[in-house]
């Protein structure tokens, strides 16, 4: 057993020495190799090339430009494929050159708005509780009939009932005003609409398409995905927060300072921190802190729990904009930050430390994932690829292969040239910078509290 060691030094040692599971595997070394790998590998490898020459302020290398509308033209085919396609990208190709299903599209975006105003101005003439105070009788039955359909969405057959109460001189001038009124209302003449648009087969096959992308939102199999993939992530806590236990208290007892280390689980930055807030992450699901004889606790280990390393891409800005909140802290004071655990008071100086450097995240900032490593990482990102897909020359390139045309892979080159230029493509553009750096901060929670165990046995030379 070696002699007592500092816990920062022997963390810091072991968390570069924990295996990284997840790294990604580099990209094509030139473009004559990019040019023979998957379109995915050469798109990625064009994208970080133009990323480089903006960075040095120099053109790109000869023949990336080609690269790119060509490889990016042969991910548009593939997507496209009726076997083994991109069904979210044939939706999106699909309602931007289909009228039907853009339309149908912006009215289901209003419809529950829509729904919600038919509804309620049902109810101000036809509710149940007004019909009660009502004799029986035809008038009765008729506006009981109104309420039913409106609450089971029977818009046409609605509109029919409406328009014959607004039609009989018998109901009433009030009763004949509020039945021409909602019959007159945009929000029914939008839902009726929308009814009518669902018998369209373009529609139909928009809305297929979207299904087999996945459960539709607010469906018992979104909400079963939903419930699995919180499984998922609480069993990815647990196994974080049981094994920085086991690495508490192995610094603990290298460095001689029993009791000193705890385990903090959701840690949330108090209200009124300095920094801005806008899009910054606020809570933090596990740390490792040490306090001294009941003063303010420094941050040893920080980390973000992820079900599985693509998860955390995504993510990454937040978490970037969040440690550069928490470094603006005064290095004079400590703060409150509640958590699952209880207050933790945590130092300025500790939480300055967590400024990033660049795009790199601090040493003692990590992911962790204990799902299994793919296996083949995808060196471009799938938000990367949607968010090139997406690009108008994309969907036009898209459009004309659709109507069997031939178009040239120049069509492209409008992506190309805003690759660089253009905010909505900065992601993109960065998805390589971004992608290797969160997987070099991402552990598997049992590899680092392994790499603790040998620093404690016997630290590296």
């Amino acid at each position: 057993m070696q002699g007592l060691r500092q816990p920062d030094a022997l963390l810091l040692a072991a968390l570069r020495d924990a295996p990284r599971r997840y790294r990604l595997p580099p990209l094509p070394d030139g473009i004559e190799a990019a040019s023979a790998s998957a379109p995915e590998a050469a798109l990625a490898f064009a994208v970080e090339g133009a990323r480089k020459a903006r960075h040095h302020r120099a053109p790109p290398p000869a023949g990336l430009r080609d690269l790119f509308t060509r490889s990016l033209a042969t991910l548009i085919r593939a997507s496209l494929a009726a076997d083994g396609g991109d069904p979210s990208f044939q939706a999106l190709a699909l309602r931007t050159r289909d009228a039907d299903v853009g339309e149908y599209v912006r009215l289901a975006r209003q419809a529950p708005v829509d729904r919600r105003a038919v509804r309620a101005a049902t109810d101000a003439f036809a509710h149940p509780g007004k019909l009660r105070a009502m004799a029986a009788g035809p008038l009765r039955d008729a506006l009981g009939r109104v309420h039913e359909l409106a609450a089971a969405g029977e818009w046409a057959v609605l509109a029919g009932e409406l328009r014959q109460l607004a039609m009989d001189p018998r109901e009433g001038d009030q009763l004949q005003a509020a039945s021409g009124v909602l019959l007159a209302s945009p929000a029914l003449a939008r839902l009726h609409r929308l009814d009518e648009l669902l018998q369209r087969e373009a529609v139909r096959r928009y809305l297929d398409l979207c299904g087999q992308h996945g459960p539709a939102a607010g469906s018992d199999a979104a909400s079963a995905q939903g419930r699995a993939s919180a499984r998922t992530g609480e069993a990815g806590e647990q196994a974080t927060v049981q094994a920085f236990r086991g690495i508490a208290q192995l610094l603990e007892h290298s460095g001689g300072d029993p009791g000193g280390m705890h385990v903090v689980r959701g840690l949330r930055t108090p209200r009124g921190f300095p920094g801005a807030a806008d899009k910054a992450k606020e809570e933090w699901d596990a740390a490792i802190v040490r306090s001294d004889g009941g003063g303010a606790a420094d941050i040893l280990l920080l980390a973000e729990v992820k079900a599985s390393p693509a998860a955390a891409t995504p993510d990454f800005s937040r978490l970037h904009r969040g440690l550069q909140r928490l470094a603006h802290a005064s290095g004079e004071r400590s703060y409150v930050f509640p958590s699952a655990d209880g207050e933790v008071h945590v130092s300025g100086g500790s939480l300055r430390r967590l400024q990033p450097e660049g795009r790199a995240l601090p040493a003692h900032v990590i992911y962790c994932c204990s799902a299994p490593p793919e296996v083949q990482p995808p060196l471009l990102g799938a938000a990367s690829k949607a968010v090139l897909l997406a690009e108008p020359a994309s969907l036009a390139f898209a459009g004309q292969l659709a109507r069997r045309g031939s178009p040239p892979d120049a069509v492209l080159a409008p992506v190309w040239d805003a690759l660089t230029t253009a905010p909505r493509l900065r992601s993109a553009l960065h998805q390589d910078e971004t992608s290797r750096a969160v997987r070099e901060a991402m552990l598997h929670p049992a590899d680092l509290l392994a790499a603790v165990a040998a620093q404690v046995e016997g630290p590296s030379a």
